[in-house]
């Protein structure tokens, strides 16, 4: 008859404990990294698409008409929104049928939608107050291409949650271009 070798077992040894420890501890500071490093890309994206949303108005109005601009305001669920539209000194709204601004390129947004989404986390100031939702209009002159304070000259500061800088975009009102500053 064959003997069953007994086996003593009596739980882990400390050694196995502080291993598996130490594997869980460096896989929740790689998981910590990298989530950082996705949300600090999409810091960035938002205001890399507030830039291209600039670029494309100042173009647009250049080429087009005085009358295009674009409105960026905080939504009702928390994120910050550009909407593009027409300000005729009083009132933002949509283009309508029938009018030439309507069929402009401008407002074909190409598989996004109108409005588009600039970011859903943290905040973003003008000239040091907050955007809320009446939002800023932005505006660029025809002519030249510059933009008057009054239209969304300025500095522009976007902020993370816990308050942290990510970067301000100032509009130079003399030229209309932009710069980034950290």
């Amino acid at each position: 008859m064959k003997r069953e070798k007994q086996i003593n077992n009596k739980g882990y040894s400390l050694v196995e404990l502080i291993i598996v420890i130490a594997i869980i501890g460096i896989l929740s500071a790689l998981s910590l990294v990298t989530w950082r490093s996705v949300e600090s890309a999409n810091y960035k994206k938002s205001v890399s698409t507030f830039e291209s949303e600039l670029r494309t108005l100042r173009t647009a109005t250049m080429a087009q008409s005085k009358d295009m601009a674009m409105k960026l305001y905080l939504g009702d669920d928390g994120r910050y929104y550009i909407e593009r539209g027409v300000y005729d000194g009083t009132t933002f709204a949509q283009p309508t049928d029938g009018t030439a601004l309507a069929n402009s390129d401008y407002y074909k947004y190409q598989g996004t939608s109108n409005p588009v989404s600039v970011t859903k986390k943290g905040s973003i100031s003008f000239n040091g107050t907050v955007i809320d939702e009446n939002g800023i209009i932005i505006q660029f002159n025809k002519s030249d291409g510059s933009i008057s304070t009054a239209k969304g000259g300025g500095t522009y500061t976007f902020t993370r949650r816990n308050g942290d800088l990510v970067t301000n975009v100032k509009i130079n009102t003399t030229t209309g271009l932009f710069t980034e500053s950290y």
